[in-house]
């Protein structure tokens, strides 16, 4: 038994715009007639739909025209009517997908895309396997998805198809980052203190010599542990926000004075600039402070040696915004990834600051980050929040 629920498939132009893959499309009635067609093999319709991970089969343009019993369920969760017709980043409501004026592939961040990249492998008649990173749009604002992808050719009447397999990794790119951080960042600082600790236990040094030390490390754990703890629960939709009278000049201080003798300032120079604004504003302190911490830190790993860091910030007629802007300018290749969830330049399990950014800014918030980062200018990140 083929599991779908046949209605009218995408009216979409063939001819459309595009940043990367192909954005032709085929018409309902050639979705129809490969649909019926697949829907005959009788023993592949239903061993697929005995795996619990989401299996699809694509036609030539990538268009969704059989789905085994797993996605069809998650499309009827969704309220999708049919998903035949759509692409795998249609349905799963793909924020990139979405936003291309060609759909699923045909945006400049799909040039990254492993779900992408490895079915158009398995059009060309080459097996691949990949991993893909997917930030949905929900009517609960942003939901982030790690994916792992494996794309096989698929031949049926004398068409070429390909054979789609998506399984959710979220949990583990979760356990690697809170691996990466626990075990290496969190223990890093406790073994700060832990040495801290030994040397006064020896009569070593004096306390007065070391009790800033000691402060500063204390505070920057217990900070790594509430930071994972309010990241889980901003994903688990049990976050609570505290929404407070805020002072912005005193907000930009109170930022300036926490990490202007951090380790990621070494050698390296944090400024308030002038002609920043001070005005109230209202919003929850905390949240707030995380999301411009974490853009000044991420600024600040960016930049090298003696570069300054700006942080700024400015109201207008229709609310008010705060900036940071460093001197170095992002590769092509992160600009395209920077708030997804497990993307990161720095190595295997890192990749949560940019994505707590956007998550917490746009889902808690209800504001706006962006960015704008060119050779000449370098990068400036800006979170921008309506009355």
């Amino acid at each position: 038994m083929l599991y779908y629920a046949m209605t009218e498939c995408s009216k979409k132009s063939n001819i459309g715009e595009t940043m990367f893959a192909s954005p032709e499309k085929s018409s309902d009635l050639e979705i129809s007639e490969q649909v019926d067609s697949i829907s005959r093999i009788d023993i592949l319709c239903e061993l697929l739909n005995a795996v619990p991970d989401f299996v699809m089969i694509l036609n030539l343009h990538r268009q969704i025209v059989f789905g085994n019993k797993a996605i069809a369920d998650f499309a009827l969760s969704q309220g999708c009517k049919s998903l035949f017709g759509l692409r795998p980043g249609e349905l799963v409501s793909c924020q990139h997908a979405l936003n291309a004026k060609s759909g699923c592939g045909t945006g400049d961040a799909c040039k990254t895309c492993g779900a992408v990249l490895s079915i158009i492998q398995g059009l060309s008649g080459k097996s691949a396997q990949g991993e893909c990173r997917i930030i949905r749009t929900t009517d609960n604002g942003m939901e982030p998805l790690d994916m792992r992808v494996w794309t096989k050719p698929f031949a049926w009447n004398d068409q070429t198809f390909c054979l789609l397999i998506l399984s959710d990794i979220s949990n583990e790119k979760r356990r690697q980052v809170l691996e990466r951080i626990f075990f290496h960042d969190v223990l890093n600082t406790a073994g700060n203190i832990w040495s801290i600790s030994e040397l006064l236990n020896d009569d070593a040094i004096k306390i007065n010599e070391v009790k800033k030390d000691l402060k500063y490390a204390s505070t920057q754990l217990i900070d790594e542990i509430n930071c994972q703890r309010q990241l889980l629960a901003a994903e688990n939709n049990e976050l609570q926000v505290k929404i407070t009278k805020q002072d912005s000049l005193e907000f930009l201080n109170s930022i300036y004075r926490t990490f202007r003798n951090h380790e990621m300032a070494a050698d390296k120079n944090i400024e308030i600039d002038a002609a920043s604004e001070d005005f109230e504003f209202l919003s929850d302190g905390t949240l707030l402070f995380r999301i411009i911490g974490n853009i000044l830190k991420n600024s600040l790993e960016a930049s090298k040696a003696n570069q300054t860091v700006t942080l700024g910030c400015r109201k207008n007629e229709n609310g008010y915004s705060f900036w940071c802007h460093n001197e170095t300018a992002m590769p092509e290749e992160v600009k395209l990834q920077i708030f997804q969830r497990s993307y990161s330049t720095k190595g295997k399990g890192r990749g949560i600051g940019t994505y707590s950014i956007k998550l917490l800014t746009e889902k808690y918030l209800k504001g706006k980050v962006s960015f704008v980062s060119e050779p000449d200018t370098g990068t400036i990140f800006t979170v921008n929040f309506k009355k």
